[in-house]
């Protein structure tokens, strides 16, 4: 596999990302072809080995690029249902802006909220809470970011689960997909408190099934986000 060099005045990992996204979408690149190594991709590119870095692990993160210890870098031969979905690839474009992606995903979920209540049973929101019950138990000071991100994210996936409804779990994904390398980055144990607190907040939101969701609960959760997605 061959790369051309770069001629681009955009954001020079995005550019990397967008070269292997076409390749997949030709059908020059397949599932399971070896990628170049990191130090081919620079030369090929004519790129520094920094954005090429940051192109890997985005795709990486995805589950697009798997790595094999010894071996090298290779499209997945078992992607996950939406890795090479366009709709990815198009939100990676934009996913270096947090503050929007903070914005639609907070506006997301309060469409996830009133799509729960449109169809509301105790059955469902029940189903939520305990999963909410089982963090309480688990997420713990000791545990690495890796595993702190991964519990916290079980809440999200059971709320999407209670919309039945395919295109929102799909495209809730999707941002969970983009939203976990940087929630791994910041998670902390001193995070816990005020992740729980949050979800508490999200299921009394859903137990209420008639209380209109106010413009101050949305702005305190962009708030929320925002503050600790963007801590270095």
């Amino acid at each position: 596999m061959q790369f051309e060099k770069l001629t681009t005045s955009h954001k020079i990992s995005t550019e990397i990302v967008t070269a292997i996204k076409n390749k997949l979408l030709d059908g020059s690149l397949k599932n399971g072809d070896k990628l170049p190594t990191e130090a081919e991709m620079v030369e090929q590119l004519g790129v520094s080995r920094t954005p090429v870095r940051e192109a890997i692990k985005v795709l990486e993160s995805i589950g697009v690029i798997q790595i094999k210890r010894g071996e090298g870098m290779y499209i997945t031969n078992n992607p996950s249902h939406f890795s090479l979905n366009p709709l990815i690839f198009s939100l990676i474009m934009h996913s270096n802006n947090t503050e929007k992606l903070v914005e639609f995903r907070q506006h997301f979920e309060i469409l996830i909220i009133n799509m729960i209540r449109a169809k509301w049973s105790l059955e469902k929101v029940k189903k939520i809470e305990e999963v909410y019950l089982s963090q309480v138990e688990r997420l713990k000071p000791e545990l690495s970011p890796e595993e702190l991100a991964m519990i916290d994210l079980e809440f999200h996936y059971a709320v999407l689960d209670a919309t039945e409804n395919a295109f929102v779990i799909e495209i809730g994904k999707t941002i969970y997909e983009l939203y976990k390398p940087k929630m791994i980055a910041a998670k902390q144990s001193s995070n816990i408190e005020q992740t729980l607190k949050t979800h508490k907040a999200y299921l009394d939101l859903l137990l209420q099934k008639d209380l209109v969701v106010s413009e101050k609960q949305i702005d305190e959760m962009i708030e929320y986000n925002q503050e600790w997605l963007e801590k270095d």
